[in-house]
């Protein structure tokens, strides 16, 4: 949702005089837009600690309502309601989550696959210029699948033997992942091909294991393939379950 004319220029007016009161400063805070597009180079194959080479062909998610955070401070506390008028619909939320205050937002649903979609444009991201340290946003159900929000395929490899596999992962209604990597600083004046890329890794980030880490696929697979439906009990679903919904496996980058 974009501000009007009116709101954006009493946020501006206001930012002019909170600032000059709380700091000193007579910059007001600047609102950009920058296009959110996935960047699918890098997710395809990796290989697990217990020897498979696992290639991706597909990864899609289903998600919504993406925010962006900057890392609670003096500042970002005394301007609170100016961050509100500028990014409206943050309204309908306290303001504050895992990775702090709310300062940008691309509200919409949106269903992507993680390892074919590059460059894919899910749509202008409306963010104030500052620094950002975290995202996050909303698990949905895919469209095929309403009982999965993620659905990866793929083949596992080794001792020249290969495994087609595929998961789809259910996620509990309005299950959001907090604290997703976006370091960043979003300059007032981006240049003509700034954007941010929305990235799947198959090796953790914060973490030293692999998405499909502990999976066995020899042993789980029946006529030499694997298939998990979503809502499995098998140990090995869980697994991977749980390192999906967390936020070791995907980021967002500021690319210019």
């Amino acid at each position: 949702m974009r501000s009007s004319p009116s709101t954006l220029a009493l946020a501006l007016a206001l930012g002019s005089f909170v600032l000059l009161s709380a700091c000193g400063e007579s910059q007001a805070p600047v609102q950009v837009e920058l296009p959110v597009v996935i960047n699918a180079t890098g997710p395809a194959q990796s290989t697990t600690d217990l020897g498979y080479t696992v290639e991706l062909t597909e990864a899609r998610i289903a998600l919504s309502d993406v925010r962006f955070m900057s890392g609670e401070n003096e500042h970002s506390s005394r301007l609170r309601p100016l961050y509100d008028l500028l990014v409206p619909t943050a309204l309908a939320h306290p303001g504050h989550s895992e990775g702090g205050v709310i300062h940008g937002e691309l509200t919409g649903s949106f269903e992507v696959d993680l390892v074919t979609a590059t460059a894919l444009e899910l749509g202008p991201a409306t963010l104030l210029a500052t620094d950002y340290t975290s995202a996050t946003f909303t698990l949905a159900a895919l469209s095929d699948q309403p009982e999965a929000s993620f659905f990866l395929a793929g083949t596992a490899s080794r001792d020249d033997v290969t495994i087609p596999f595929t998961f789809a992962i259910a996620a509990p209604a309005g299950r959001e992942i907090t604290g997703i990597r976006f370091e960043a600083d979003v300059p007032r004046q981006p240049s003509a091909d700034a954007r941010i890329s929305l990235h799947l890794t198959l090796d953790s980030l914060f973490r030293e294991h692999n998405l499909f880490d502990t999976i066995d696929f020899a042993a789980l697979a029946s006529q030499g393939e694997l298939h998990l439906e979503a809502g499995s009990a098998e140990p090995a679903y869980l697994e991977l379950r749980r390192r999906l919904l967390s936020h070791d496996h995907v980021e967002f980058q500021l690319q210019e």
